[in-house]
Formats: structure tokens, C-alpha cells, sequence
């Protein structure tokens, strides 16, 4: 995340975090073919793969992100079963420990969420326009949910099965919008449908920060629910409802989280490409300092 736009060649990008003190990287959907060919040749080992990379149009002519594991449309949701499949195959090829699955999403007026968003940058939270729309999108969520997450579910056991066979976990994402899945009911839904040796839980500290910021679930509830499924987590840090900052640059509660983290799974920092080089060098002492890592 932090190379995009920053690097003429990916060299320049292992090089750099060699130096930073990062141990491994993790590509993602930002990743084309050609950036992925250089990052490989450098040889900096990857430690997981955020799904689906490398980024291609898909044959709805629109790029491979963009396709729903959750859709009800169900030559979209195979093609987007066959993306994810082909980043199952990379993860094997270069050793990876996992890949980061995004689960869907409903669809509701999204013009609704932004209006939310807006109000909480606003410091409108204790407003009744506030809780009007929170309201209004727990209602919309609700009342069409399950649908998708039926889809969702379906695309996860055939996932399951092929990172199964591939030796490769399947690492489910805490989502950042409210009309993403899975919230955390749906979480624990979706992991009961596949072994603990197949999928686990990904835990991403902005977007379950993001989420109690705005009022939809608590962010240590997330932790001490899934603790035990946890295969995988994002490092960043967040200012209000902006987060993939830099740790060490933000409001997050870093002794909380240390509480929670078993042993032994991976640990990824996605910094947003807009932090400086200066934003970033302290990060490894940081999260050391912190408990985060070892």
C-alpha cells in the first residue's frame, strides 16, 4: 500500500523496507502484473496476500476489486471465486502464510453512509440528524442481509476447500463501511462454516476503530470474540474516522490490542502511500515499544 506511487521499480520499494526494518511485505489489489513480476524478482519474502492481486479488468470490464464474493449474481460471484483462487495459487507459489479475503457487501444508499461520515467529521454525533441516519442504515442493512451473506457463505466453503488444498488459511477482514460484510455477527457465522485449519479471522485495528467510532460495534469486542480464530492482522493508525496512518501517528489504542494478539500470527503494517518516508521510520521501534510485536 505504502509503494503505490512512490516507487519508479520495485526494487527501489524491498530495498526500502529492508531498511525500515520490515521483514516481509504483503502484496495487494493496488498490485498489477508488472509491479508484481518486480516485486517478486527482488526476492523480499511475502508473509500474506491481500485477495484478489494481481489487479486485472475482469470480463464485466471492470477491474477484479470490484467483483463480490457476496453478489447474487452468480456469474459475478464465480468470477470473483476465480480471482481469489488465482491469489490462493500465488500464496502458495511464493510460501505465503495467508490471504486477506473481502467478504461482499449489501447493497443500501451509500449517499445515506456518506451523509453519516460527514456528520462525524462534523463533531454532529449527539445530533438526532445522526442518529436518524445510523438508524436509517441499520434498517436498510438489516432488511435485505441475508441474501448476501448466504452468497457469501457459499463462495467461502468453495474457497475453503481450495486453500485447503493449496495449504493456504484464508484470512476473513474486519470491513471499514457499515454496509460491508461481515459485521460481527456475520463473522462468527461465516467462521463456523469452515475448520480452523481453512479460515480465520483477519482483524484490520482501523476499520474496527472506525466502527465503534461511529457507534456500530466496540472495537475490543471484535478482539476478544475472535482472538482464537485470528490467522492475521493490519497495523495502522487512525484520527477519528481516518485511518491507514502510520502507528505511532494517530489515537489508537495500541495497549488494548497488545492484550489480544495470540501468538504467532501475521502481522502486516498497511500504511496509506500518503505518509512520508519520516512518517514511517520509527514504526518498527513503535509497535516493539508497544507490545505489538516481538
Amino acid at each position: 500500500m505504502w509503494a503505490k506511487g512512490r516507487f519508479s521499480h520495485m526494487a527501489g520499494f524491498a530495498a526500502k523496507v529492508r531498511e525500515l526494518g520490515f521483514s516481509h511485505i504483503e502484496p495487494n489489489a493496488l498490485v498489477g502484473p508488472e509491479m508484481l513480476s518486480e516485486l517478486l524478482k527482488t526476492k523480499v519474502p511475502v508473509s500474506s496476500i491481500h485477495s484478489p492481486c494481481p489487479v486485472v479488468s475482469s470480463s464485466r470490464g471492470i477491474p477484479a476489486t470490484s467483483l463480490s464474493l457476496s453478489s447474487l449474481n452468480l456469474s459475478e460471484r464465480l468470477e470473483a471465486i476465480s480471482f481469489a483462487k488465482k491469489t490462493i495459487d500465488l500464496a502458495a507459489d511464493v510460501s505465503a502464510r495467508a490471504i486477506v479475503l473481502h467478504m461482499g457487501e449489501v447493497p443500501i444508499d451509500l449517499s445515506l453512509q456518506d451523509r453519516l461520515h460527514k456528520l462525524y467529521d462534523g463533531g454532529y454525533v449527539q445530533t438526532t440528524e445522526y442518529r436518524d441516519a445510523k438508524e436509517g442504515l441499520i434498517h436498510q442493512r438489516l432488511s435485505s442481509a441475508q441474501s448476501y451473506v448466504d452468497a457469501a457463505s457459499k463462495s467461502l466453503r468453495e474457497l475453503g476447500e481450495y486453500g485447503r488444498q493449496k495449504g493456504i488459511m484464508l484470512g476473513l477482514e474486519t470491513r471499514f463501511y457499515f454496509n460491508e460484510i461481515p459485521n460481527m455477527d456475520e463473522m462468527a457465522g461465516l467462521l463456523d462454516e469452515v475448520s480452523e485449519h481453512v479460515a480465520g479471522y483477519w482483524h484490520d485495528v482501523g476499520h474496527a476503530e472506525v466502527q465503534q467510532q461511529l457507534g456500530f460495534s466496540l472495537h475490543e469486542e471484535w478482539l476478544s470474540r475472535f482472538k482464537d480464530r485470528m490467522v492475521g492482522i493490519h497495523l495502522h493508525d487512525i484520527r477519528g474516522i481516518s485511518d491507514h496512518h502510520a502507528p505511532g501517528n494517530g489515537n489508537m489504542n495500541w495497549e488494548m490490542i497488545a492484550k489480544y494478539l495470540p501468538q504467532g500470527i501475521v502481522k502486516v503494517c498497511e500504511i496509506g502511500e500518503w505518509n512520508d518516508e519520516e512518517q514511517t521510520q520509527g514504526v518498527i521501534k513503535f509497535l516493539q515499544k508497544k507490545g505489538i510485536l516481538d
